[in-house]
């Protein structure tokens, strides 16, 4: 019986075949020939030249319900045509890997939920332009290293509390500010080649000793 009297027969049927190419449809070795074939709809494991597969048979055609078997080490790909979603109701989704897991996205990749957790004892992230917005950021690192070409912040407050601060500036150091308090418990120095103070109304100079000179 050949291929084409096996497709006349008005009712479906099923049978094995092994795929001899992929491309927009698949040719697919039946028992008697070859013939061409559409990946059925629940078909989600793509074939692959040389895989095993289970087809429909009816007058409309052969589709490929399932691969059955395929290359040894060979990846198995889950693909579909339009958008695919996978959903769990009222339950949960794992995807689970012993090595790896790649999500990619070749325009966006987009995540919500109310609550977002990442645990990991290494991380990397390479961004181009990244923008933030939240509420509140809480962090408690150990060390922190950082380094930028140009930082710039705008802020309505700020206040920092630290057991020792060193700053080297190589070039210019400059502030400017309402009103500048500078207060220590024991000793403040001030040290330049050339040292200028300079008042509009009144310098004042005030201490149980003063030594110029």
């Amino acid at each position: 019986m050949t291929a084409v009297k096996k497709l006349a027969r008005p009712e479906a049927y099923l049978e094995t075949g092994s795929v001899e190419r992929v491309g927009a449809t698949l040719l697919v070795r039946l028992a008697s020939s070859s013939c061409e074939a559409r990946r059925a709809k629940s078909c989600l494991v793509a074939p692959e030249a040389g895989d095993k597969v289970l087809c429909a048979i009816e007058p409309e055609g052969v589709y490929v319900l399932a691969v059955l078997d395929g290359r040894d080490g060979a990846p198995t790909k889950l693909a579909t045509d339009g958008d695919l979603e996978v959903q769990a109701r009222g339950g949960r989704i794992a995807v689970c890997a012993s090595e790896r897991v790649d999500i990619v996205g070749a325009r966006e990749v987009a995540m919500t939920g109310a609550e977002v957790h990442v645990r990991a004892k290494k991380g990397a992230i390479a961004i181009d332009e990244l923008g933030f917005f939240g509420r509140l950021v809480q962090a408690e690192v150990t060390k922190i290293a950082l380094v930028a070409q140009e930082a710039d912040t705008i802020l309505t407050r700020l206040t920092q509390r630290a057991k020792r601060v060193f700053r080297f500036v190589e070039e210019i150091d400059q502030t400017r500010a309402g009103t500048i308090d500078l207060r220590a418990q024991n000793m403040i120095g001030i040290r330049g080649e050339n040292a200028i103070i300079s008042a509009r109304v009144l310098a004042k100079v005030d201490g149980e000793q003063i030594h110029l000179g």
